[in-house]
């Protein structure tokens, strides 16, 4: 992993992710997961996010901002973009899975669920939500899960290549995604920018 702002030089080539989990959540906090507190942040959640966006600010401008539909994570970003003036897309594939047990293989396919909306706490200026991708994955198991995982590592590659890119995920769906592409297992913790130096052009790594 790179310091955030050892990410200013690099080759053209080279393409730059920052990826940053959501802020901790009441749920994070108490490890009681329910309606209440999946997208309510703790006192230490806000304090969190408060002090990562002056972080983000003082790193290069991103050609792209992708995040998770889920209002944690959405809240997460929101303040650096009222901040920079700048939109995200929110991006279904990031959203979060691989939470269940048993542990499965890997499937071929996953589902969709709902049609997502934005919180009426945030506005439209700051987010994108492209017509084709503005329904909720649903993926019935881990082994689904790990199909969307694949997914979106896929649709990384094919989108962002040679860009400077933060991405703004969940710590299940994103620690996997990250080992995709890196070859690497990385404690993903709330509210902190991880950055890294990536040459898509390369194969996956494998496990």
């Amino acid at each position: 992993m790179i310091p955030l702002l050892a990410l200013v030089a690099t080759f053209p080539a080279t393409t730059e992710l920052v990826f940053v989990r959501h802020s901790e959540t009441v749920a994070n906090a108490t490890g009681k997961y329910n309606s209440r507190t999946l997208n309510v942040f703790s006192e230490k959640g806000k304090k969190l996010v408060a002090a990562l966006t002056p972080q983000l600010l003082k790193a290069p401008r991103f050609d792209a901002i992708v995040v998770s539909p889920s209002p944690r994570a959405l809240r997460t970003v929101a303040p650096y973009l009222v901040e920079t003036g700048q939109k995200a897309t929110i991006w279904p594939l990031l959203y979060e899975c691989c939470t269940e047990r048993p542990r499965q293989p890997e499937a071929k396919s996953f589902s969709y669920g709902a049609v997502f909306t934005l919180p009426s706490d945030l506005s439209a200026a700051n987010f994108t939500i492209l017509p084709s991708e503005n329904r909720l994955p649903a993926p019935r198991g881990y082994g689904e899960g790990l199909a969307q995982v694949r997914a979106s590592v896929a649709e990384f590659r094919k989108r962002f290549a040679g860009k400077r890119v933060l991405v703004v995920g969940h710590s299940a769906h994103g620690g996997k995604f990250l080992k995709a592409l890196t070859g690497k297992d990385y404690r993903v913790e709330n509210a902190k920018p991880m950055g890294f130096k990536l040459n898509l052009a390369e194969p996956l790594p494998q496990d």
